[in-house]
């Protein structure tokens, strides 16, 4: 790996300069190209149909995916800390291109396609997904120490927003052309990480030799901070990895981000669920015109969330609040749409006025899922070492996979338990009967976490 490293550094003395306006804008390519990861369900049915795949089959694909997505943040997270920014950008370059090079091999061979080649394939879609995203995230945090969370924001919202463009360029560019949507995101991937590679250039704290420094830019991060942004924690960025993940802070925070993901990400996924069971309360309309509806709108909200989550967290730690505060704000909007699901649908007496009030919900939960989530990348850099910055949000990041299954799993328990055969199909046509218990639940749990990061803001103070 150093001699990798040492090689990137000659490569370097041939390229041009850049500064921080440089690595921040390059940050918008390599998040937009890690956002079509969550791109797999344009392509997915296609690719079922074209190569003979199971349900089961194609869920294991999007697993695999998941999977290399956790391993290369974790990997791309360490290897960023200790040698910079640019090998997990050439890792991010490389895994993008040959994984979907390689997808689009096995989609043109069809039936005669592996299988487990096209699960590893879409592992390295994964892995590519995190490494380059990841790194560009601790760059930005590093080059704008007095606004980190606004860079942070840009390229953390870049990245919510790529699935509807990607979807908008498969649609009326390709034409579902499925074959040629494959090669156009082989090769626009590697190419916007290629950018990412050539411009966003920040060290790590490696030195032949194995000593180990911090680059003179963390220390300034860690310095501007004002007093108040860390006061209780402030030891923590003086502890080494081992200690910081070992830390009851760390894990306080592991647990509450789960918990917040979970509560955004199982509504994101399952709210075509909600709008089929709204469509068979109220019979009408086009059902996947509807669910397209939501998505987008989540989609459009979560991107403003994002984008305006970062200067709301910057201008609180300028005026003497915590980063925490916004947490707060995000997760009260939050409430608000979850609250709003256990409300029954005979209230609204038809299909058209129940959509413009999910519409609504939609909104909301999608917006407070974009601004929470974009609050926690700053806080994390607040409290512990910048060195260590990428390895733990990588681990931070993990924590997705147990609040999402866990109220996913709860989602559907709920949801087939007011379910009924029609035909061979489990249909559920009670409206909001069908999932109102489930957002009882995570209601109150959304709740508790906003109790629990108030007192946590007490603690500091």
């Amino acid at each position: 790996m150093s001699a990798i490293h040492y090689s990137i550094k000659e490569i370097n003395k041939y390229l041009p300069p850049t500064n921080h306006w440089l690595i921040l804008a390059s940050s918008v390519p390599v998040a937009l190209s890690c956002g079509t990861v969550f791109a797999f369900s344009i392509y997915s049915t296609q690719l079922s149909e074209q190569c003979n795949l199971t349900t089961s089959n194609t869920s294991s694909l999007n697993i695999s995916m998941v999977i290399g997505s956790a391993l290369g943040g974790l990997i791309g997270g360490l290897v960023t800390d200790v040698f910079g920014t640019q090998l997990p950008m050439l890792l991010g370059c490389v895994t993008m291109f040959f994984g979907y090079k390689w997808l689009y091999e096995l989609f043109n061979q069809g039936e005669d396609a592996s299988l487990m080649f096209l699960i590893i394939s879409m592992f390295f879609v994964g892995i590519g997904s995190t490494a380059g995203y990841f790194s560009a995230i601790k760059a930005v945090t590093i080059e704008f120490p007095n606004f980190k969370a606004t860079a942070q924001s840009i390229t953390i919202a870049c990245f919510a927003i790529s699935s509807l463009i990607i979807s908008f360029i498969a649609t009326h560019v390709f034409q579902s052309d499925i074959a040629a949507f494959l090669k156009f995101l082989y090769i626009t991937c590697g190419s916007l990480n290629f950018i990412g590679f050539l411009f966003i250039r920040v060290e790590g704290h490696y030195k032949p030799g194995g000593e180990v420094f911090i680059e003179d830019n963390e220390n300034e991060a860690m310095a501007l901070l004002p007093s108040h942004s860390h006061p209780k924690t402030k030891n923590l960025s003086h502890l080494d990895l081992k200690e910081s993940i070992m830390h009851p802070i760390f894990w306080y925070h592991f647990f509450m981000f789960s918990i917040i993901q979970g509560l955004g990400q199982m509504y994101i996924y399952q709210v075509g669920f909600i709008i089929k069971a709204v469509y068979n309360y109220y019979p009408g309309g086009n059902l996947h015109h509807l669910q397209a509806l939501h998505v987008s709108l989540i989609a459009v909200c979560s991107f403003i969330g994002r984008l305006s989550s970062g200067p709301t967290s910057d201008f609180l730690v300028k005026s003497g609040f915590q980063r925490h505060w916004g947490l707060v704000l995000g997760l009260t909007i939050m409430l608000m749409g979850h609250l709003f699901n256990i409300l029954s649908l005979d209230i609204f007496g038809s299909l058209h006025v129940a959509n413009i009030f999910l519409s609504i919900n939609s909104c909301l939960i999608g917006f407070a899922y974009g601004f929470s989530f974009t609050c926690y990348p700053a806080i994390i850099s607040d409290i512990f070492n910048m060195k260590n910055y990428s390895f733990i949000w990588g681990l931070m990041y993990s924590s997705t996979a147990f609040g999402l299954t866990l109220m996913s799993r709860l989602f559907g328990f709920f949801y087939d338990l007011h379910s009924e055969f029609d035909g061979d199909d489990l249909v559920c046509f009670k409206g909001s009967g069908c999932y109102f218990q489930t957002f009882e639940i995570t209601s109150s749990l959304c709740f508790l976490v906003i109790c629990f990061i108030l007192g946590y803001i007490y603690y500091r103070k």
